[in-house]
This record gives C-alpha cells, sequence and structure tokens, in this order.
C-alpha cells in the first residue's frame, strides 16, 4: 500500500511536466509575437509586407534551461515572415547570449531592434501577456541603417554605432540586412548568419567556392569537395555551409601561417580539392585570393568600410575570376591526403608551393 501510495503523486508530477513545457513554449511563442506587433507598429508595416526582414538568436539562446524556437513560430504568425520565403532568419549565437529580435524595412532603411528581458519570462503565462513592452524588453531602439542613406547621414551612423543601439549586434545585422535588400541569395544571406555576421572575408569565400565549382565540379555521389585552409579566414564558415565541408566530418582542416609564409605565397587561400571517396583519389587546386578586393572606396567613418564593401562586392559574385587565380593544380591520393591533412607535416610544403 506504501509503495503504491508514493506511485501516484509520482504519476502526477509526471502528467505535469508537459504541461509546464507547453507554457513555457506558449510564453516563446508570445514573445515571438509581442516583439513583431512591436516592430510592425514602429516601422508602419503590414503582415506579409514583402520589404520586411527578420533577423533573430531565437532557437539559438537559451534562457533558464529553456529553449526559445518557439518565438520563431510567434514571429511568423504575427509577420507572416517565414524561412521559406528568405526573410526570416536565425543568426548563431551561443546558448549564453541575449534573446533579442531585428526587423529591417528594406522601402526606407528603417530597424527595429529588441532584446528580451529574461525576468519577464520567470511570470506566469497569465502575468506575462499583462507585461508592459518595456518590461518585456531591456531594449527597444530605432535607426536608419541603410548604407547609401548612411553615406550623407554619418551622425545618425556615428549615433548608431558609438551608442550601440542595437547592443553592440550594430556590425552584424545592418551588413546583413543591406545585403539582403540588394538581393543577397537566400543559401548567401543564410551563410552569413552562420558566421554571426557579413563581411567581406564571407564574400571571398562564395567567389572561392564558384571558382572552385567552376574548375572541379562535382559529377557524382562519390565526389565531395575537402578543404585544407591556410591561411584561416572568414570564408570559412561560408565553405562549410555551402560544401558540408565541416572539420567534424574531415572535410576541413585549418591552420594559420606566419607572415613570412604568407609572404612566400601572396594571396594564399588554402588547397581546395575534390575528393573521390571511392577510387579514394582526387584534384586538388591550390589558390590566391586577391585581397586588396577585401578594401572599400568607402571614406566616412571605419564603421560603414566593411558594410561599404560587401555591398559592392555583391555586384561581382558571377565573375569569381576575377578575384581567384590558380597557382598550382595537382593529382591527390590518399597518400598525400593523410600527409596534408597530419598536424606534422605542413600542406602547402606537401603541395609543392612553400
Amino acid at each position: 500500500m506504501q509503495k503504491r501510495s508514493m506511485l501516484i503523486p509520482l504519476a502526477i508530477l509526471l502528467a505535469l511536466i508537459p504541461g509546464m513545457a507547453l507554457a513555457d513554449n506558449a510564453m516563446m511563442e508570445e514573445l515571438g509575437s509581442k516583439a513583431a506587433r512591436i516592430a510592425m507598429q514602429e516601422l508602419d508595416v503590414q503582415k506579409g509586407d514583402a520589404n520586411l526582414l527578420i533577423l533573430t538568436d531565437a532557437g539559438h539562446a537559451i534562457i533558464d534551461g529553456q529553449t526559445t524556437q518557439a518565438a520563431i513560430k510567434g514571429l511568423s504568425a504575427e509577420s507572416g515572415n517565414s524561412v521559406g520565403d528568405g526573410n526570416l532568419f536565425q543568426v548563431l549565437r551561443a546558448h549564453f547570449k541575449p534573446l533579442w529580435f531585428y526587423f529591417f524595412d528594406k522601402s526606407d532603411g528603417e530597424a527595429v531592434y529588441l532584446e528580451v528581458n529574461s525576468e519577464a519570462l520567470a511570470s506566469s503565462p497569465e502575468a506575462f501577456s499583462a507585461l508592459e513592452n518595456d518590461k518585456v524588453f531591456s531594449k527597444i531602439s530605432k535607426a536608419f541603417v541603410d548604407i547609401d542613406y548612411l553615406e550623407s547621414h554619418t551622425d545618425e551612423g556615428n549615433a548608431t554605432f558609438n551608442e550601440k543601439a542595437f547592443n553592440g549586434n550594430e556590425g552584424s545585422l545592418i551588413p546583413i540586412s543591406n545585403v539582403w535588400a540588394r538581393g543577397g541569395s537566400f543559401d548567401f544571406v543564410q551563410a552569413t548568419c552562420f558566421h554571426d555576421h557579413l563581411c567581406p572575408g564571407v564574400t571571398s569565400g562564395l567567389f572561392l567556392a564558384k571558382y572552385v565549382e567552376e574548375k572541379l565540379p562535382i559529377t557524382n555521389s562519390s565526389e565531395s569537395y575537402k578543404v585544407i585552409s591556410c591561411p584561416n579566414w572568414c570564408k570559412e564558415d561560408l565553405l562549410q555551409m555551402r560544401w558540408d565541408a565541416t572539420p567534424g566530418k574531415s572535410g576541413m582542416f585549418v591552420m594559420a601561417l606566419s607572415d613570412k609564409e604568407r609572404k612566400a605565397v601572396p594571396g594564399i587561400a588554402g588547397i581546395f580539392i575534390r575528393w573521390n571517396s571511392t577510387s579514394n583519389d582526387g584534384d586538388a587546386l591550390v589558390l590566391a585570393y586577391n585581397t586588396s578586393s577585401m578594401e572599400s572606396d568607402w571614406t566616412g567613418p571605419a564603421w560603414g568600410s566593411k558594410i561599404a564593401s560587401a555591398v559592392a562586392l555583391l555586384n561581382h559574385t558571377d565573375s569569381p575570376d576575377s578575384f581567384v587565380s590558380t597557382i598550382k593544380e595537382f593529382k591527390v591520393d590518399q597518400e598525400k591526403l593523410s600527409l596534408m591533412q597530419n598536424a606534422g607535416m605542413h600542406p602547402l610544403k606537401v603541395a609543392g608551393v612553400l
């Protein structure tokens, strides 16, 4: 009898746990809806407006052990934006970073940023629904962020960046929204969100990828790309997303180079291999990238340089040959691949270019 009496409360507790999770998810969904309602009112846009872009770290941020992906459901329901429509993206952040939402209207270049007050989520669902906006969000700010506008209104840009209108996320969110507004492709924007910001280094990854795909196209299911990346810069994150060439699956090996090594092989970007897992051999290209292309004609404050460069480079994504060149071509067998990937060897020496 005693054992049975102990089992009944336990059964009740277990039955309540899904309900608790449901309540948490409902609050997260309402949080996303609330953020969308506030921002859309501030920007004067209606549901389904094709000019609206939403960026968020929801789904990455975790608050007091609670995941935040349900907020995306609220964002979509309220705004009409979705991943499928290419106007809602998750920006990678560490799970311990604050949860935020960013809305950008490309029709006039204005943006709204909202950062969540995590303490508000400790309320009951009923109490949460009744909270004022400034209790739910620790920061709500608005600014014009289109780079063409900022070029002639640098005082506003100074205020946005120097006063951290978006709580330090300005250099991440503003470049992404500018390139999205100018027709950046879904896969490119998605890769920049994985990198967590858009800079000319990410764009160089796109140029390198397109160059390799043209010179060494994948022709069957046994083939894939492998990257011996030396030196490393932002390009690697785009290559991981585009090719599924991740270090964890031995698709990418990354290392730094000394200044002396960089000077010995000007513009070196790494070794790019089309590998056939059936025949255990492949074709390799040692590539150089014209890093001067990353420079900008921007003459204003420093915060605008990378944004202007990223926007300018977008116009050249169909001409990778203008930025990438081949230093050497060679065949690769399993032994040579293993040598290039070995921590005790220098891949550029194995390849015969250093």
